[in-house]
């Protein structure tokens, strides 16, 4: 259990994320790319950096493989401190600004290292700050506390670097800082500490208020995690917000509390619904009527429109269901039940689809997707999506087969999908050019095949890509060369 300021929390709740195994083709491509960081050549080694500082949400679970790789076999504690000040100073920015320490760490890699164990040293201390580089760039929770490894590493060498990416972010990180405040590693707690108080996010009434809407879920959910008791009544008074994210995110972290939170709900009842509440109800109840409430209050100014539209869908009248849907989504972008007029912009594009409308049929069902990707019907609608973007492709007279494959994929008695397979054979689908766009395509082909023969005789040898050498030395770094390293070329 945790102590913060004299509230009692317990720690944080959370599934384990996903890391994949170190033998995984992703992992081992971002291995390949911390290796080329090391190259002779500065092109390689700027387009390496440049592709690990994008990595995307979908490239975590290896990062977390890596990042957990790169704590086992560290350098030597003061060849560590060594060159983690050379980055620093490298990377140096105008007077009072932190330093840029992975395009420092960058420059450093661009030096020539008279013996290739220090030049591995280099690499693997370089590698950590370009995969956080990643991580900021994210902006997300997830990679948020996919970086906490870091700030453990080499005796919280990091640390100095962990501290000025709060004070850059600021309340950006502030669920960030609430899960690290309980996080098993004591580096990370220490950040945590530091963060939470410069954001004064012990004090939640003040602390929310510098929250973005965006961060606020986020936010929400953290209290909650840790059971900041204090955070209830700030919690309390989102579950009714306009926006549909935050409402949601503040009904979750109520539930969360569970019977803890009544006093607070019946407080918020009396509020909410102008009267005192029945004794006899628990949470559960005092919250659904509230939630009702607040549900009912938001949707009065449109029940009326979207009676009149599911009628019109119920009725087949899909223009009259439009036009009151739309109104509908005009007044109340994002609906607490969204299933009757998700469904309705389905039906609608299918009614498209029939008729051959195909950019129109798509259209509605990315709106149908947009508010209610998790209806029942989405994995259908979304198969029926692919299908009509394929189609609309081929009106352009561009045939994509393998679109086509991928709808069968997913629903084997597809017959559009059949359908246009079958005619593969005998385009038929699209306006004359398309004949001419494939003739081009297949005179580009046979141009790039040429070019490409051009080269192959041109280069016999065999690119570098081919070499590549593991940037964590496990065990095999000699200690008895534990010595400081010096570094007459840097100022200063």
């Amino acid at each position: 259990m945790l102590v913060l300021a004299g509230t009692l929390v317990s720690p944080a709740r959370a599934d384990e994320p996903e890391v994949l195994p170190e033998d995984s083709p992703e992992v081992q491509r971002l291995r390949a790319l911390a290796t080329q960081l090391g190259d002779e050549d500065e092109a390689r080694r700027e387009a390496a950096y440049e592709a690990l500082t994008t990595l995307g949400p979908d490239d975590l679970p290896a990062i977390r493989a890596r990042v957990e790789r790169l704590r086992r076999g560290r350098p030597p504690h003061n060849w560590a401190v060594d060159i983690m000040n050379r980055f620093r100073r490298r990377g140096a920015g105008p007077q009072g600004e932190p330093p840029d320490v992975a395009r420092g760490a960058l420059a450093e890699l661009g030096r020539r290292h008279p013996h290739a164990r220090e030049h591995a040293r280099v690499l693997l201390m370089a590698e950590p700050l370009v995969l956080w580089r990643a991580l900021d760039r994210m902006g997300t929770l997830e990679a948020q506390r996919a970086a906490f490894p870091l700030f453990g590493l080499d005796r919280g060498i990091f640390m100095p670097e962990a501290r000025n990416w709060l004070r850059a972010r600021g309340p950006d990180l502030m669920a960030a800082a609430i899960y690290a405040r309980s996080d098993a590693n004591r580096f990370t707690r220490r950040w945590g500490a530091f963060a939470m108080d410069a954001l004064h996010a012990d004090d939640p009434g003040r602390a929310i208020h510098a929250v973005s809407e965006a961060q606020l879920p986020d936010v929400l959910r953290a209290y909650a995690a840790l059971r900041v008791q204090s955070a209830m009544r700030v919690i309390v008074s989102y579950v009714n917000s306009d926006r549909r994210a935050v409402r949601l995110a503040a009904r979750e972290a109520l539930a969360e509390y569970g019977g803890n939170a009544v006093w607070v709900l019946r407080t918020a009842y009396r509020n909410t619904l102008g009267e005192r509440p029945d004794e006899a109800l628990g949470w559960r109840g005092l919250s659904a009527a509230i939630y009702a409430h607040g549900d009912d209050r938001r949707m009065e100014s449109v029940r009326g429109a979207l009676e009149r539209g599911i009628a019109a869908r119920d009725a087949g009248d899909l223009r009259a269901m439009r036009e009151r849907f739309d109104e509908v989504l005009s007044r109340v972008p994002e609906l607490e039940h969204p299933a009757p007029v998700a469904e309705g912009y389905a039906a609608l594009g299918a009614h498209h689809a029939s008729e051959g409308r195909w950019a129109r049929a798509g259209w509605a069902y990315r709106r149908a997707l947009r508010l209610d990707g998790a209806n029942p019907a989405a994995v259908r609608w979304r198969g029926e999506l692919a299908f009509v973007d394929a189609r609309a492709e081929a009106e352009e007279g561009v045939f994509d087969e393998a679109a086509f494959e991928r709808v069968l994929a997913d629903d084997p008695e597809h017959e559009g999908a059949r359908a246009a397979l079958a005619s593969v054979a005998r385009p038929s689908l699209g306006p004359a050019r398309g004949d001419a766009r494939a003739r081009w395509g297949i005179a580009a082909a046979i141009l790039l095949a040429l070019l490409g023969l051009g080269i192959l005789w041109r280069s016999p040898a065999p690119p570098r890509d081919d070499f590549v050498f593991d940037t964590t030395l496990g065990d095999t770094l000699d200690e008895t060369a534990d010595t400081t390293l010096s570094d007459s070329t840097l100022p200063g």
